[in-house]
């Protein structure tokens, strides 16, 4: 089986069109029409395990900075993310801000979660069904967007997620997300698989992509976000 339809009969398995239709809005618009469309940000790919620099949201795993999830190590106050008047230690919390089209529920995100706290994924989970009804209606089609604008924002702020990213310069980063289970996994990750007796990380791996885009470009990725996106309330600074 050559690598177009492996692609495709995975993107036929009920179970896994089900979990991607939970991030994006149309899932056969991920699927590739020959191989030059794997680079493509919103594709999915097989990519050689051996050009890949995987990484996972473990403290102390190698290159372990390039995931949303990494902490800032606490007192490391020339490394946390600023955005205004705000530090906080993980990108992830502010990648989640602007979902919710509601200044309140950036507020209780900032009370529970933000600045120099870590993401609690029992206050994640209360946050999305505490303000489920409240999630904008264009996330699907801006999320990659503003994760662009989030990326941007640690490349500038934190020397530690630029040291992992230049350390593996000649490598494609891949969010690992062969042990994982959750909705967005092959998303913004990729999953080791073997085909033909080599081995492949599967996945549309956005946020390697991004993260590889942001390296060549040191630190600038163009990015379009609609008018109205706010944080408390007010337009993205």
């Amino acid at each position: 089986m050559n690598k177009l339809d492996y692609i495709k009969e995975r993107l036929n398995e009920a179970r896994l069109r089900d979990d991607l239709s939970k991030v994006v809005t149309d899932v056969d618009a991920l699927i590739p029409q020959s191989e030059t469309e794997f680079d493509e940000i919103q594709k999915f790919g097989l990519y050689p395990a051996e050009r890949c620099q995987p990484f996972v949201t473990r403290q102390g795993t190698p290159f372990y900075q390039l995931d949303n999830m990494a902490m800032v190590p606490n007192g490391d106050t020339a490394n946390y993310l600023k955005y205004g008047d705000y530090e906080f230690r993980q990108l992830e919390i502010l990648y989640n801000m602007p979902r919710m089209d509601s200044a309140e529920a950036h507020f209780w995100l900032k009370d529970n979660l933000f600045q120099k706290c870590r993401v609690d994924a029992r206050k994640k989970t209360e946050y999305k069904a505490k303000f489920r009804g409240m999630e904008r209606a264009d996330w699907k089609e801006i999320q990659v967007e503003w994760m662009k604008y989030c990326l941007m924002l640690k490349y500038r702020c934190n020397a530690l997620f630029r040291k992992d990213l230049y350390a593996c310069s000649g490598r494609l980063p891949v969010e690992d997300a062969t042990k994982t289970r959750y909705a967005s996994n092959l998303f913004w990750g990729a999953a080791l698989v073997e085909q033909d007796g080599e081995k492949f990380y599967f996945g549309c791996n956005v946020l390697g992509k991004l993260l590889a885009q942001l390296r060549a470009n040191n630190g600038k990725l163009d990015y379009k976000l609609p008018e109205d996106l706010h944080v408390f309330g007010e337009k993205i600074i």
